[in-house]
């Protein structure tokens, strides 16, 4: 169970996500919001306030009748709009789970019964449809109108949900007033690749073990020269995992390529990043940002921008380009494991050396991966669209830098698979995978399920059995501290 206290983390919604947990709602954070839901509608009668006694974007300067009992659900009815396919469970319940947390905070000024109805739909599993294609810029509103009207029960849910009344324009448009899908998946592809980057560090050393990379790389005072945040958390990452193998040999190369020597500098870039993404998302999820507020302990209504998440689509931008940077270095890594001046062997791993083809496709697929990852980062903050009738004249587009992350994770898992191919066939055929105990004992031992037949035969599965394994490996090495 998953109490509700203000604080949540990435991890509290990943759980919800997941249907690991159910969700409670203490009574004190319930009242919280029930006295700023009577103090709100008690300000709007003295100040004129958006979405409920005015219109909403360009119709901002329309005055709603006092007696107008309707707006809130043509609000909800009119702002629902989306298209494409539909997303994922997973994804709709973090959506469901973010947007929860955030209205735990007071200062949107709804009605309570609408957090309960929340619990009740993250608990019961009922969720909303919520398709591929919606608005961009100040939030989430179509999949948040939807999901407001499935728990109206205008729209169906995946399970039964008993409905609710309908809403007025004291809950309508401070509900809508989130980008709670965008951070909800946030979080998932951040989840992912906090796991995908330390499996990264252990297929890593598989390569640098199997290539006899010199150690001095990962040495102290490397690290301390590189100045840059976190190289040191990999650096003594790497010497911990190459404490595992327990033989003495000396190094192939006093200076190796660029693939093995500068990892711990370019991998901590994203380590940097994860670690400030996730610190932006946990701020942006435990923060009242509804437009308006309702300040009731200063008898004011605020008015404000702090729902653009210009910081958000920054550290999206730069998780994606973190990896764009490093992506390289992984192919690197592969090219070295294919080449007999550096694997001792034969070209591409190959079982012959007549001519036979081996893993060289497995480079090709790599580079495919990579293309994706590098079309994924070009920055999505430096987007602009002007919305209704100009009265929104910018937006973040942090709603794209998210899918553009999730792209960037899929390209990813790709090529770590690649390299966790060929590290694994040259250490076998070196006859060397006895030697190590530890985490990397444990990691060949999750690997040797990979074939092992060295003919040239079709790979699709070799990489399909890789895949399957990159997130236990990634759960052998402890999460750097935050």
């Amino acid at each position: 169970m998953i109490e509700l206290s203000g604080t949540m983390t990435v991890g509290d919604v990943v759980a919800l996500a997941d249907g690991h947990a159910a969700v409670s709602l203490p009574r004190e954070v319930v009242d919280a919001v029930d006295r700023v839901h009577d103090g709100a509608a008690e300000l709007s009668t003295r100040h004129a306030t958006y979405g409920r006694t005015t219109g909403v974007g360009a119709n901002r300067m329309a005055a709603i009748p006092t007696d107008d009992r309707d707006f809130g659900m043509r609000l909800l009815r009119s702002h629902s709009v989306d298209a494409g396919d539909p997303l994922c469970a997973r994804t709709v319940r973090s959506m469901i789970a973010v947007r929860l947390i955030q209205l735990c905070v007071p200062g949107a000024g709804l009605d309570p019964a609408i957090l309960t109805g929340l619990e009740r739909m993250l608990n019961d599993d009922a969720l909303p449809e919520v398709l591929q294609y919606a608005s961009i810029g100040t939030g989430d509103l179509a999949a948040l109108a939807g999901t407001a009207l499935t728990l109206i029960g205008e729209r169906p849910a995946s399970a039964a949900l008993t409905p609710m009344p309908p809403w007025g324009a004291d809950s309508a448009l401070p509900f809508m007033s989130s980008s709670a899908l965008t951070v909800g998946r946030s979080c998932l592809a951040v989840d992912e690749l906090n796991r995908l980057e330390r499996a990264s560090s252990v297929i890593y050393m598989l390569s640098f073990l199997a290539l006899d990379g010199n150690p001095s790389t990962f040495s102290p005072v490397a690290a301390r020269s590189a100045a840059a945040p976190h190289v040191d958390t990999v650096a003594s990452r790497l010497r911990s995992l190459f404490a595992d193998d327990r033989t003495e040999r000396p190094p192939a190369r006093i200076q190796d390529p660029y693939g093995l020597r500068v990892y711990p500098v370019a991998h901590a870039s994203v380590v940097a990043s994860l670690d400030s993404l996730v610190a932006q998302l946990e701020r942006t999820m435990n923060s009242a940002q509804e437009n308006p507020l309702f300040d009731v302990d200063g008898d004011q209504v605020i008015h404000h921008g702090a729902f653009y998440q210009a910081a958000l689509s920054l550290e999206l931008d730069g998780a994606t380009l973190a990896l764009a940077l490093t992506a390289p270095i992984t192919h690197s890594r592969i090219r070295m494991l294919n080449d007999p001046e550096t694997n001792g062997g034969n070209a591409f791993l190959a079982a012959d050396s007549d001519g036979s083809s081996g893993l060289m496709m497995v480079e090709y697929v790599a580079a495919g991966a990579i293309a994706e990852i590098r079309n994924a980062a070009q920055p999505a903050s430096v987007g602009t669209l002007v919305l209704s009738r100009g009265a929104e004249e910018d937006a973040t587009f942090a709603s794209q830098g998210v899918l553009q992350l999730e792209r960037s994770v899929a390209a990813y898992r790709v090529l770590l698979c690649c390299e966790l191919v060929g590290a694994v066939r040259l250490l076998r055929q070196r006859g060397i995978v006895e030697r190590f105990g530890g985490v990397l004992g444990r990691a060949l031992a999750i690997a040797a399920d990979l074939p092992r037949d060295e003919e040239d035969r079709d790979l699709r599965g070799d990489l399909a059995t890789a895949e399957t394994v990159l997130d236990e490996l990634g759960r052998l090495i402890a999460a750097p501290p935050r």
